[in-house]
């Protein structure tokens, strides 16, 4: 289904299916996220892994290996249309809400980096950091749209007002990751149908 996702912007508390666990949500991405912006960061390591589960993570999201792009780049506009994620359509007095689709879980995101001299640019974090940095600041500064069909969608802004991050998930799919990234629990305990235990 097509939809002009505007109307749509919503804080997580209108979710049936997050609700319960926005505490153990904000912990997880926000307070205690794996980014170098959370104020309490954890790692990988802190959750016994060498490294992030990005196949996983994806797996478990349905997101398909053609439906995420991790850019290093200073804009993703293009990309967003490619991707079917740009909600706006023309441009100065011509500009208009356009419609997308909010069925199909994909992903497309920045990553910085860094260039020197002469080579090639290179990441400065994985591409699951990095998506777990963009859902981390969609969540705090409440950048997120619920949709009836129990998908979402999350974007990021740079300080100057650049779109940095966009992404259709499904809800549940902020369980799933905390549960595939602390697969011992050792910090947060979420059953099999989403429930804290």
């Amino acid at each position: 289904m097509k939809v002009e996702v505007q109307g749509y912007k919503q804080s997580l508390t209108a979710s049936e299916v997050l609700s319960p666990y926005l505490g153990t949500i904000w912990e997880f991405y926000v307070s205690h996220g794996i980014c170098k912006s959370a104020g309490q960061r954890r790692t990988a390591s802190d959750y016994g892994l060498s490294q992030l589960p990005l196949s996983k993570m994806l797996d478990m999201a349905e997101v398909a290996t053609d439906k995420i792009k991790v850019l290093l780049a200073n804009s993703i506009n293009k990309t967003l249309e490619k991707y079917d994620l740009a909600i706006i359509a023309g441009k100065g007095s011509e500009r208009k809400n356009q419609e997308i689709d909010i069925d199909t879980p994909r992903i497309v995101c920045l990553t910085p980096f860094s260039i020197s001299d002469e080579e090639p640019p290179k990441p400065n974090v994985g591409d699951a950091e990095s998506i777990l940095t963009h859902i981390r600041n969609a969540l705090a500064h409440g950048n997120t749209y619920l949709f009836e069909n129990g998908n979402m969608m999350l974007e990021d802004f740079a300080t100057d007002g650049r779109i940095t991050a966009r992404m259709i998930l499904h809800q549940k799919t902020l369980l799933d990751w905390i549960k595939i990234i602390d697969k011992d629990s050792k910090y947060y305990h979420i059953g099999e149908a989403g429930e804290e235990t």
